[in-house]
């Protein structure tokens, strides 16, 4: 699913600018869903491992932002390098 969402903000004409992960930040990945947001209902600054996750059963999210995104839907997690890192989207929204 984070492939094709990946694909679609490139192909849409935002592009997207890879923040890149430090060699020291947190756990290593192998895979995208290894990595998820730092924060809950889309409000993430960050990608971290999903075994670092914050626990968002008790949250209620007002639906307003991608759950499974960072920024509101501007940043995407992935893995890259062995370590999770944000996918951000080109939009002047999202600057």
């Amino acid at each position: 699913m984070r492939g094709l969402l990946f694909l679609a903000v490139w192909l849409s004409g935002c592009g997207v600018l890879l923040e890149t992960p430090l060699p020291d930040a947190g756990r290593a990945c192998t895979q995208d869903s290894d990595c998820v947001p730092n924060g809950c209902c889309g409000e993430g600054t960050s990608a971290i491992h999903l075994l670092d996750a914050p626990d968002c059963s008790a949250v209620r999210c007002s639906g307003m932002c991608p759950v499974d995104q960072l920024r509101c839907g501007c940043g995407l997690p992935l893995c890259r390098d062995a370590r999770c890192a944000v996918a951000v989207a080109v939009d002047p929204r999202c600057e």
